[in-house]
């Protein structure tokens, strides 16, 4: 899924990783309750959520009783997996860029033996997958 703008500020990152790990509707003050502590103030929460409803991240799905008012809630619309996938799509897009698959994938290989063979596994499971779709 393409969203408008390709990358998000920490701040909008943060909201989206309480989005992605709760992985279900949330309102303002519940997001407010997953923040890390002293990371960003209760008042600049629903700028955020406009931006991120402007830029597709996220979506109005319904709304819900808190108190005595009716609280909006918000949903994911873009997934973790295609973040990443756009950021990366974004790196190798860019014409400008001298980026290379090998210090890519370097990058990826940190040292530990048991990741690293999980890594290389799912990699060549992939092209398994690929090379048999392109036939």
């Amino acid at each position: 899924m393409k969203v408008q703008k390709n990358y998000l500020s920490p701040k909008e990152y943060e909201i989206m990783t309480i989005f992605w790990s709760m992985d279900k509707p949330l309102t303002a003050s519940e997001i407010l309750q997953h923040r890390k502590e002293g990371t960003w103030a209760a008042n600049s929460i629903h700028p955020l959520l406009n931006k991120l409803l402007e830029n597709g991240y996220i979506v109005v799905c319904g709304s819900q009783r808190v108190a005595k008012v009716n609280s909006r809630l918000y949903e994911a619309k873009v997934s973790l997996s295609d973040y990443i996938t756009n950021q990366v799509s974004e790196v190798f897009e860019n014409e400008t860029n001298k980026f290379n698959v090998s210090s890519f994938l370097s990058g990826l290989m940190g040292g530990d033996e048991e990741k690293d063979e999980k890594i290389i596994s799912e990699l060549e499971n992939w092209l398994d997958d690929y090379s048999k779709k392109s036939v």
